[in-house]
């Protein structure tokens, strides 16, 4: 599916930022992380196509969420635990200046597109998705 030129779009280096290079960011992150953004650039492109404006987070000038870390975070990042989404590539926080994207967002959405996200009281400012399920199965979780 072609995604819409004036859509949000998350590609790999985005995704990887600083940390393209790092030894962590193996051949199998970068997969994972593809195939994540895929569901995530799709969902994106739902949200455009139903009047959601995504601006650029100007700190990162992408939709890519934080300063560096709302993407891949290599194992030495001190945020997250070793094994958790964001270090396996499998999880993305999204920029959501006034919160548009969560408030637009619904179960049944994360299910068409194969993903889950934190709960939006704990994400103020972005929407972290992922393509892990938490333990609970919920598609919207409350983070431990």
């Amino acid at each position: 599916m072609a995604i819409a030129s004036d859509c949000a779009v998350i590609d790999l280096e985005d995704y990887f930022g600083p940390w393209w290079d790092d030894p962590d960011a193996t051949p199998a992150h970068k997969a994972a992380a593809e195939a994540l953004l895929a569901r995530v650039n799709a969902l994106l492109e739902e949200a455009a196509n139903n009047g959601i404006e995504m601006p650029k987070n100007p700190q990162t000038a992408s939709f890519v969420s934080g300063q560096n870390g709302g993407g891949f975070r290599p194992s030495s990042y001190p945020v997250g635990a070793l094994h958790s989404a964001h270090k396996e590539g499998r999880a993305v926080d999204v920029y959501d200046r006034g919160n548009a994207l969560d408030h637009w967002l619904n179960d049944r959405l994360l299910e068409e597109f194969g993903l889950y996200r934190e709960h939006p009281t704990a994400t103020p400012g972005w929407c972290h998705l992922t393509d892990r399920a938490p333990p609970s199965g919920k598609r919207t979780f409350s983070p431990r």
